[in-house]
């Protein structure tokens, strides 16, 4: 690895002073870094800092002091009090609807499992419909042919 001909401090110091012209780039600050030490240094350094230096500084949360008019503390508990309950609403109202998915997914994947099960007592069933069927047949075509063919008991 060759040594850095540039410094951070280079870098930095090429874009505070292209910052106080305007908008800064990473090509501009390049160039920059070539005129001043005859070095551009490399495209991920110079972005790195670039990147450092946009980022906006953090800033601390300040605690707001309560309003000194009553009636506007008075509004703003009421709207901080409408968005909890609407929260809430919303809340609930996603957990029934989740809950909901659940027990009919639930529900799929028994039938799912069910299937293979069914599906042989359907084979099975028609089997034995197939064998009534057949001896059906055979008790019609054993029947004599002076027997009446409707055997039902007249009172």
């Amino acid at each position: 690895m060759r040594p850095r001909l540039l410094t951070d401090e280079m870098i930095l110091s090429a874009i505070a002073d292209l910052s106080a012209r305007g908008r800064v780039t990473g090509v501009s600050v390049r160039r920059l870094l070539a005129q001043r030490y005859g070095a551009k240094g490399s495209v991920a350094r110079v972005y790195q800092f670039l990147q450092a230096a946009n980022r906006p500084a953090p800033t601390a949360v300040s605690r707001s002091v309560p309003p000194a008019d009553p009636r506007a503390l008075e509004d703003a508990l009421a709207r901080v009090a409408l968005a909890e309950e609407r929260e809430r609403v919303h809340q609930t109202r996603w957990a029934r609807e989740n809950d909901g998915l659940r027990a009919r997914l639930q529900q799929a994947e028994q039938s799912a499992r069910d299937v293979p099960a069914l599906r042989l007592k359907i084979a099975e069933l028609q089997r034995a419909l197939g064998a009534a069927q057949r001896r059906i047949q055979q008790l019609e075509m054993a029947r004599p042919a002076d027997a009446p063919a409707d055997l039902s008991i007249h009172e």
